[in-house]
């Protein structure tokens, strides 16, 4: 007999299993760290609502071979209260993926009592079944952005991924001279007014000021905010979190972003808050901080606030992963597709992974080339 149900903490290590395959790891090998996540992200409060709670996919035989997380968000439409629940990871063991499981994971999780459901990270076969399950594709946000700010690293780095998928080069640092010296280097200037660290009750404050523009928002609390900076602090992304609070120059706060930097690697951009009219000036900042870090390129996904920006920024566009939302409430639906949702990656499942590549067997790297990124790795590069 089999059955979808609830997630429950005694499932943890089973889930685990599942996307340590997914990972590229071997399953039978422990996996640390994971365990622990999903409980912090699909079961523990305030993250996780138990009314709209992960799902597995539990088989007689062979016990937990599917799962589907849930990461439920408070939301205002108008005036109105909604929860909105993104749905994943999503991780079928192969041997059952033929009997149509994660399909059937989906169907449960999107007939939940959440009043839309989204996915934000979404790679093709998974779109095909949102599709036929009635999702509705958001093509704006499936577009991405990128600013190049260290050409040389850049090149290199696409071309190491090519020759080998991996997508960290080992000593990237030693790159960073030629990107200093390129011409193709445009380096940003540095935007009048101030950040500083973006706290939650801040960011309530913000949020709370756009409701004129993003009639679909989120309503956040400082508990909520304070769990999940943790939770985004603690998972291993390429890179360290970054939010910050923009004011201007009178001392007003015209937006906020939050992002993981790499030094001498991505910055990927989860979120820019602001109204569009100060769009512009939070990307600058934005922009600046992230080469500031040593950051060799910025990426993000085009928002409707941010696209009147982007182009004039030096930016270029490109595929990302499809977005996709469903709901019964058709307004809500229309609210996303029009530009005036303020749902993004930072409300997704973009950063939530334990291990942001799959795990190979180490490169052999020459001694002489190790040590020459190292030490350039602790040299000031100017930006």
């Amino acid at each position: 007999m089999t059955a979808i149900r609830p997630l429950r903490e005694a499932d943890l290590e089973a889930v685990a299993a599942l996307y340590a395959e997914l990972d590229k790891r071997d399953p039978r090998l422990p996996a640390p760290g994971y365990a622990e996540f999903f409980q912090r992200v699909m079961l523990d409060p305030p993250l996780a609502d138990p009314e709209i709670p992960s799902l597995v996919y539990e088989d007689s035989k062979d016990g937990v071979v599917g799962f589907i997380g849930s990461h439920v968000r408070p939301f205002h439409y108008r005036d109105k209260p909604v929860r909105l629940a993104c749905s994943g990871p999503m991780v079928v063991h192969p041997d059952h993926r033929p009997r149509g499981v994660g399909a059937l994971l989906l169907r449960r999780f999107i007939s939940g009592p959440q009043d839309a459901t989204f996915n934000d990270r979404m790679l093709d076969p998974v779109h095909d079944m949102w599709t036929r399950l009635g999702g509705t594709t958001d093509f704006t946000t499936t577009i991405g952005w990128v600013r190049v700010l260290g050409p040389v690293s850049v090149s290199a780095t696409r071309a190491f991924r090519r020759l080998t998928g991996r997508y960290r080069i080992p000593g990237r640092a030693i790159f960073a001279p030629a990107d200093a010296l390129s011409r193709r280097r445009r380096r940003p200037p540095r935007p009048a007014g101030a950040v500083e660290l973006l706290e939650g009750d801040a960011l309530i404050e913000l949020v709370g000021g756009l409701g004129r523009e993003f009639e679909l928002r989120p309503d956040y609390d400082e508990r909520f905010l304070r769990t999940l900076f943790g939770s985004m602090e603690s998972v291993n992304v390429d890179g360290q979190l970054v939010r910050s609070l923009v004011r201007d120059e009178s001392g007003g706060i015209a937006g906020a972003y939050v992002m993981y930097v790499a030094p001498h690697g991505p910055a990927e951009v989860l979120t820019v808050i602001a109204p569009t009219a100060n769009a512009g000036f939070v990307l600058d900042h934005l922009l600046f901080e992230a080469a500031t870090r040593k950051a060799v390129e910025v990426r993000g996904r085009v928002e409707a606030q941010l696209f009147p920006h982007l182009q004039s920024r030096g930016c270029r566009l490109s595929r990302d992963y499809w977005t996709i939302v469903q709901s019964r409430d058709r307004e809500l639906v229309n609210a996303v597709l029009s530009g005036r949702a303020l749902l993004n990656r930072f409300d997704g499942e973009w950063w939530m992974r334990p291990r942001p590549e799959p795990t190979l067997a180490p490169l052999a790297v020459s001694p002489a080339l190790a040590a020459a990124g190292n030490l350039l790795g602790e040299i000031p590069i100017p930006v």
